[in-house]
C-alpha cells in the first residue's frame, strides 16, 4: 500500500519594473464629424510635438483604437460629434523625460491619460518563482514525514497553477512515502 501527503507550496518573487507603458485618451467634441476629427487630428499633432520635444521615440507612439458618436441632442441642444482617439507608449523606464512630457502636454491639450509600469520580460522571475514553490512544497513534506514518522519517498504528481500577479504555487503536491502510517494535508 502506498501513502501520499498532499502539501501546496507557494513561491513569489517581487522585482522592481524596467518598462512604463502611458496610455492617454484625446477626445474632441464639434457639431460636425469633420470639425470633431480636425480637431481630433490636431490634438494628436501637438502630442507628438511633445514627444519630440522631450525626445521620446515618436514611432513608439501607438493608436489602439479610433471612435467616433454622437452626442444625441437634449433640452434643445444641437446634435454634436464626439471623436477619441486612444494611444499608447512603451518604453524603458525614464521618469525625468516623463516629467517633461507631462509638463509639456499640460501647456498644449487636455487629455485623460494613466502611467502603469511592469517588467518586459517576467521568464527569470517567473521560474524562480516556481523554484520557490517546489521547495516550499517539499519543505512542507518533509516536515510531516518526519513528525509522522515515516520515510519520504519520490515526488507522484504536481499541479501547476499560476495565480494572478505572478505567484506561481504547486498545489497538491503529492509524494511517496514507505511505512504503513497515512498521512494527508
Amino acid at each position: 500500500m502506498t501513502n501520499t501527503i498532499k502539501v501546496e507550496g507557494f513561491g513569489s518573487v517581487s522585482a522592481a519594473p524596467d518598462m512604463m507603458r502611458f496610455s492617454y485618451e484625446l477626445i474632441q467634441d464639434a457639431d460636425s464629424y469633420a470639425e470633431s476629427h480636425s480637431a481630433l487630428t490636431e490634438q494628436y499633432n501637438a502630442i507628438v510635438e511633445s514627444f519630440k520635444k522631450v525626445l521620446f521615440n515618436v514611432a513608439k507612439v501607438k493608436t489602439s483604437s479610433i471612435n467616433v458618436s454622437i452626442i444625441h441632442p437634449y433640452d434643445k441642444q444641437p446634435k454634436q460629434f464626439r471623436s477619441s482617439q486612444n494611444l499608447t507608449y512603451e518604453d524603458k523606464i525614464d521618469l525625468d523625460r516623463m516629467k517633461d512630457l507631462l509638463d509639456a502636454l499640460r501647456s498644449t491639450t487636455d487629455f485623460n491619460f494613466s502611467l502603469s509600469y511592469f517588467i518586459k520580460d517576467t521568464t527569470k522571475y517567473d521560474n524562480d518563482a516556481i523554484t520557490l514553490a517546489v521547495t516550499d512544497a517539499t519543505d512542507k513534506a518533509k516536515v510531516i514525514a518526519s513528525a509522522s514518522g515515516i520515510k519520504l519517498g519520490n515526488i507522484k504528481t504536481i499541479e501547476f497553477v499560476s495565480q494572478s500577479m505572478g505567484r506561481p504555487y504547486m498545489k497538491a503536491m503529492a509524494m511517496d512515502m514507505g511505512g504503513s502510517m497515512s498521512a494527508s494535508e
